[in-house]
């Protein structure tokens, strides 16, 4: 029989059929699933379309003098330029991030649940040099977990798999890869878009020096060349606090990020001590 390479296919449970062991666990990661994903970012069509119009737009608030919008809809045009179709669900995650302390895709939200009790129960803590210790586990120990699909995957595994220290740690993998993927695709975009604003506001800057020195004459009076310079130093500023804004969110998915990273880092050291002290799993009350 020919060997399937397929990463995706799940090694079979000991002792039980082809039926039980597609129900025992979480499905692999879907990249198509990310609410931001590499198909979408950067100069697709729906981008590069989305981004000529705003631009258009932002010239049109910037010949009427109206530099705020024609600014905002710099920004905007260039969000929608890295994001594509996904600048609504980009939205929605920032605001996400600011108003809950949960991760924002589900799978992220299982483990940083499911760590919880693991790190009352096993006594995990960072020590003074930041690396994770524990305390002592009793052989053959139980540990009630919360009723969630992360719990009941580690408790099949540990119950059906004979060595079941890879599985878990591509479990939690699993449950990990999608919501690190959001944090920095949508910290790389901000990111993105807060460098280029001021770039935006200097070209403004120079468009209204430009205008102030053409007009520049002997009988030229502080009246005439005032708002040139007014476009100036308005451009200038608008860039300034609009990199600001994004600076200040790409900023909360770095937070974010992090945490993620460090739930994760405690969470296979907890499976680890799981495994090693051959505790049982009990999901739920």
């Amino acid at each position: 029989m020919t060997e399937n390479n397929n990463p995706t296919t799940r090694p079979p449970s000991a002792g039980s059929g082809v039926e039980d062991d597609d129900r025992l666990f979480f499905d692999t990661v879907n990249r198509s699933r990310l609410a931001i994903n590499k198909a979408a970012a950067g100069a697709g069509v729906f981008g590069l379309l989305g981004c000529g119009l705003l631009f258009v737009a932002a010239a049109i608030f910037f010949v009427t003098e109206s530099y705020f919008i024609s600014m905002l809809m710099v920004s905007f045009a260039l969000l929608v330029y890295v994001t594509g179709a996904e600048l609504v669900k980009l939205f929605l995650s920032s605001v996400t991030v600011f108003f809950s302390s949960k991760h924002v895709i589900q799978q992220a939200a299982y483990l940083q649940e499911t760590l919880v009790p693991l790190q009352r129960f096993l006594q995990i803590r960072p020590d003074a040099t930041g690396t994770v210790t524990l305390g002592p586990v009793k052989p053959g120990v139980t540990v009630k977990l919360p009723d969630n699909p992360l719990s009941r995957d580690i408790a099949a595994v540990l119950d059906r798999q004979p060595e079941p220290s890879e599985y878990l740690q591509y479990i939690a993998h699993a449950y990990y890869a999608e919501c690190h993927e959001l944090y920095d695709y949508s910290s790389a975009h901000l990111e993105f878009v807060a460098g280029a604003m001021p770039l935006f506001g200097l070209i403004g800057t120079i468009i209204g020096l430009i205008g102030m020195f053409d007009s520049l004459s002997a009988d030229v009076t502080i009246e005439f060349v005032s708002p040139q310079l007014a476009l100036a130093l308005k451009t200038t500023l608008y860039g300034a606090v609009f990199s600001s804004v994004y600076k200040i969110i790409a900023s909360r998915f770095d937070q974010r990020l992090k945490a993620l990273d460090y739930d994760f880092e405690t969470f296979c050291r907890a499976l680890e001590v799981l495994v090693e002290t051959k505790a049982k799993v009990r999901v739920g009350s």
